[in-house]
């Protein structure tokens, strides 16, 4: 009997213990197995507005009443001021509805903040006499959106209804590089289709080109379409590759509009090849021009950058680039790069100007920027280099000699 009262003992202790580790399962867990739309965010690509750096309580600027379009799940703070006074939170149905204690249920989904702050307060008024009432917007709905296309992330989003399409852009990734950032595409359900040219917000701000979203949008960035109008830019300045252009589109406003003008890039002479056919454009001087100049379907418009650098090269320990400096002269830059014993003396060294290809002997020379300096190599040296070569082929000429003469 005893020895069964122990064993009775033993597992009603067991199955405490298994209980409690059941029962320290933290909040957090139980919210991951408990709540779909978490584990849902957790297990898909889905991301959510605000991340880090979209707080719930940094704005632009306050909302305004008039534009803010009220829908399910945004909150509001109802006082009521008077005889009875009174205040609570209350939040739009996915109906679209709003419920008021003891009053009713008002539809006020799809109309403006100012809009349904009137209706509320119309319906409050039949119920309360005499007094009056204030309604805030409390806390801000998340809806779905969904971005396709040429950006990096493409898929589903959530985000605020004063959020607009540059967040969206920005929290997938950005564009990749065949994107037409031009002609983005915004797809209500309703069925309405806008196109925006995102680069005139990014370029001068303007929000016309940067628009809220609704519930359900569809934003698409469109590929480059080789059909249309297109160009190609060249050159070392960061912004090669091929572009869709617009309609009358000149060659100042393009260039701003891809961000291919920067201190890298020689303004002074910007190539524009058309049907094989060169013309050279000046930025700086010629601006009236280049603003008349439309582009046209298929030109390369060739972006040189600018030399800042000197070039040392032939006998010298270490040759390659080097700093440009004011009113240095060949031998300095030679003597930076390290002469060596093979090399001819100071006053055979030349320069090879960037600017117009003229070559100037001279140690003397004064080097401008994109120049390249050479320090030739001794005649002598030349004749060892040749010898060196000469001499294997020579021994080697006379060994086959000497074998075909044994084996006969």
């Amino acid at each position: 009997m005893r020895f069964l009262i122990i064993n009775f003992i033993t597992l009603l202790i067991l199955f405490n213990f298994l209980a409690s580790q059941n029962w320290r399962e933290s909040p957090k867990e139980k919210q991951q197995k408990f709540d779909i739309d978490l584990e849902q965010l957790e297990k898909s690509s889905q991301q959510v507005i605000p991340q880090p750096q979209y707080l719930e309580q940094i704005l632009a600027k306050e909302i305004d009443s008039t534009e803010y379009i009220l829908g399910p799940g945004d909150q509001l703070l109802i006082k009521i001021w008077g005889p009875l006074e009174n205040q609570f939170l209350a939040e739009i149905t996915p109906e679209g509805y709003i419920v008021i204690p003891t009053v009713s249920d008002i539809k006020i989904s799809g109309l403006t903040l100012a809009a349904g702050s009137d209706k509320i307060r119309h319906k409050l008024q039949n119920y309360y006499k005499n007094s009056s009432f204030t309604i805030r917007l409390i806390k801000m709905r998340k809806f779905r959106i969904y971005i396709v296309g040429e950006i990096k992330t493409p898929g589903t989003y959530y985000i605020r209804a004063v959020d607009r399409m540059s967040d969206v852009i920005e929290l997938a990734g950005g564009f990749t590089q065949w994107a037409d950032e031009t002609q983005i595409e915004v797809r209500e359900e309703k069925g309405n289709n806008y196109h925006y040219n995102i680069n005139n917000f990014f370029l001068s701000g303007n929000l016309d080109d940067n628009p809220t979203l609704d519930g359900g949008n569809i934003i698409y960035v469109p590929p480059i379409d080789l059909e249309k109008n297109y160009v190609v830019v060249e050159g070392n300045v960061g912004s090669e590759g091929i572009y869709q252009i617009q309609q009358g589109e000149d060659i100042y406003t393009f260039m701003t509009r891809i961000r291919a003008i920067n201190r890298r890039s020689n303004l002074n002479n910007i190539i524009i090849v058309r049907r094989e056919e060169k013309k050279i454009y000046d930025l700086i001087n010629d601006i009236s021009i280049v603003r008349e100049t439309e582009l046209k379907s298929g030109d390369r418009i060739i972006i040189p950058s600018n030399r800042d650098r000197v070039y040392v090269k032939g006998e010298v320990f270490q040759p390659g680039p080097f700093p440009y400096m004011a009113n240095f002269v060949a031998r300095d830059y030679a003597g930076m790069a390290g002469l060596l014993e093979t090399g001819k003396s100071v006053d055979n060294i030349y320069v090879i100007h960037g600017s117009n290809g003229k070559v100037e002997k001279g140690g003397s020379v004064i080097v401008d920027k994109g120049d390249i300096v050479v320090v030739p190599q001794r005649p002598r040296e030349n004749t060892k280099d040749i010898l060196a070569i000469i001499t294997p082929i020579i021994s080697i000429g006379l060994s086959t000699f000497a074998i075909i003469q044994a084996s006969k």
